[in-house]
């Protein structure tokens, strides 16, 4: 074998748990029972050859050479027993250690390769900026002081700017939480005091200066609308929200 293809073979292992696992998987052999005299022999032959190279990687290896042979040894050594040492400890195999971290870097190679997979199927994607669809979208003028979902959520960030302006620089405020449910009673308590026709702004539902209670405000307000108890209106765009009754709608009033 030349010294070229020899480094190229060498250079392609990523570590000595790299090349002891290429080593075990080359003798076919189980990898929870490494015939360990097989193993480091071979292993300190590639070591012995990265060595003639002068590679600089020799470093790593070397440590593992040395776990190996000393593996190596206790498996040749007679167990005596020794009171002083738990039973536990007595019978564990030297190569216990070893195996699991082997184990645990197979793992690794695992989730790698799939990373890999994932970069590599990533990059056969094209992706391009959306298009500007609003030209092609249906516009539907809205009636005279009707309100849009745009619009809507507009006024509603507008709320919760001014609430935030209006309330004290306190690290921490303790109110009352407030349901959807009892701000939809609130407002059908309000409604009856109301005329037909009769607007009221939708800051004027809201009794607690928070932005809770001004989520849950709106969020019963919009329950109310889908239930055909309310309707909405702007007077002009990013106006404040108001609310009324119309004729023919019906409020519930037994809560």
């Amino acid at each position: 074998m030349s010294e070229i293809g020899l480094n190229l073979e060498l250079e392609a292992f990523q570590g000595p748990f790299d090349l002891l696992l290429h080593l075990i998987k080359e003798l076919e052999v189980d990898i929870n029972d490494i015939p360990m005299r097989e193993i480091t022999s071979q292993y300190l032959a590639y070591i012995h050859q990265m060595q003639e190279l002068q590679l600089d990687i020799v470093g790593d290896y070397l440590v593992m050479a040395a776990s190996l042979l000393e593996i190596k040894s206790r498996l040749l050594l007679p167990i005596e027993p020794n009171p002083n040492l738990e039973d536990d400890y007595e019978g564990q195999d030297p190569r216990q250690d070893l195996v699991q971290q082997l184990l645990l870097y197979q793992q690794f190679q695992t989730v790698a390769g799939q990373l890999n997979e994932y970069q590599e199927q990533r990059q056969l994607l094209l992706t391009k900026e959306a298009h500007d669809l609003s030209q092609y979208q249906t516009k539907v003028p809205l009636e005279l002081g009707q309100i849009s979902i745009e619009g809507l959520a507009e006024a509603m960030q507008l709320a919760l700017a001014k609430f935030e302006d209006r309330q004290p620089k306190l690290r921490q405020i303790h109110t009352e939480s407030v349901t959807v449910e009892e701000k939809v009673s609130y407002i059908r308590q309000l409604f009856k005091q109301l005329k037909v026709g009769q607007e009221i702004d939708f800051i004027d539902c809201v009794t607690q200066a928070n932005p809770s209670e001004l989520i849950a405000t709106f969020m019963a307000m919009l329950e109310m609308v889908r239930k055909q108890e309310l309707i909405l209106s702007q007077d002009f765009l990013k106006g404040p929200i108001k609310i009324s009754r119309k004729e023919g709608m019906q409020v519930n009033v037994n809560d």
